[in-house]
């Protein structure tokens, strides 16, 4: 049987979206790339060259949303843009894949999570590190007390933030530096493994001469006593990152280099991924969830922790105290 024709749109025609989702709409076969948006006509022009046809353009995602008949839109624009976009594009009862973070707002996450079970639509954060094979295993791991109690957690990531140019380092459009952009991957992972509820943070960065965050050490106590810290290293050249998971039973660690999984130790031994397990990515679960009425579909709270775990560590940082995270 054919897969359903799912009428996609594009917020955002950027190198993301171009080089990581573009190939995966390919992928699929049959999504309809009926129109995009960007205020920047020559992203929209190198997006559509990388798609392989013209299709409708658009500087703004109002009148894109306006005129044409989708069933969902991709967003990767500036991190504080898309609050304001997903939040249209639900209302106009349209299902959603956002890149990371939701919003730079625990506020703004909260209410676009409200407004897509409201709207019975299906909401998505890009996190593609949750559909690797071995992030999936070690939940399941995690849920089923192979660590026994949870104690504590050691995760960093480092990146070469030196070159970076463009809206990143405008604290006004990306809502903060490294720990709101590559360190919302970590973030994500961490609290989406363990399940961890972040209770209070503490928190200092390095904005190394930018307008934003570069390095970051952020200190978290999370609910049921369980305690952490989460670096991000943006002054180092190599891409390198860890998750340390200890319990009362065991500890397993995660170690990805040069943006490949290199190992996965359960207490200092290799874990065997099982078979039952398939890798997979947010652009194609999210199709599948189109298809077929969103089997297997959970609405993004885990999104909202990490929006609540970054709001308290910027807020941490300005105010130079620990900070309780909100609830």
């Amino acid at each position: 049987m054919a897969k359903k024709k799912i009428r996609l749109g594009l917020i955002g025609c950027g190198g993301n979206m171009r080089g990581a989702h573009v190939p995966r709409i390919q992928a699929d076969g049959n999504v309809d790339l009926v129109c995009v948006a960007d205020p920047a006509e020559e992203q929209a022009q190198a997006l559509m060259e990388k798609w392989g046809r013209l299709v409708p353009y658009y500087p703004g995602f109002r009148q894109m949303l306006r005129e044409n008949e989708l069933d969902a839109v991709f967003i990767s624009s500036p991190h504080s843009m898309h609050y304001e976009q997903a939040r249209l594009a639900l209302e106009k009862g349209l299902h959603v894949l956002v890149e990371k973070p939701l919003t730079i707002s625990s506020k703004h996450t909260k209410a676009l999570i409200a407004l897509a079970e409201k709207q019975e639509r299906f909401l998505m954060v890009s996190y593609q590190r949750n559909y690797y094979a071995p992030h999936v295993y070690a939940r399941e791991l995690v849920q089923k007390g192979a660590l026994g109690e949870l104690r504590g957690v050691v995760s960093y990531v480092t990146q070469n933030w030196v070159g970076v140019k463009g809206w990143r380092l405008v604290p006004e459009l990306s809502g903060g530096g490294m720990f709101m952009d590559t360190g919302s991957h970590l973030v994500a992972s961490t609290l989406w493994i363990t399940g961890l509820e972040p209770a209070e943070v503490s928190a200092f960065m390095d904005n190394a001469g930018k307008a934003v965050d570069i390095n970051a050490v952020v200190n978290v106590r999370f609910k049921g006593g369980a305690v952490g810290t989460l670096n991000t290293l943006g002054n180092a050249r190599p891409h390198d990152e860890r998750i340390a998971i200890h319990g009362s039973e065991g500890c397993l660690v995660f170690h990805m280099h040069q943006w490949r999984i290199k190992a996965v130790l359960l207490n200092d031994e290799p874990v065997q991924i099982p078979s039952r397990i398939k890798e997979t990515s947010p652009d194609e679960a999210f199709f599948r969830w189109i298809r077929d009425g969103g089997k297997g579909y959970a609405s993004p709270h885990f999104a909202l922790q990490v929006a609540r775990l970054s709001e308290a560590a910027y807020k941490s940082v300005k105010l130079k105290r620990p900070v309780k995270v909100a609830r």
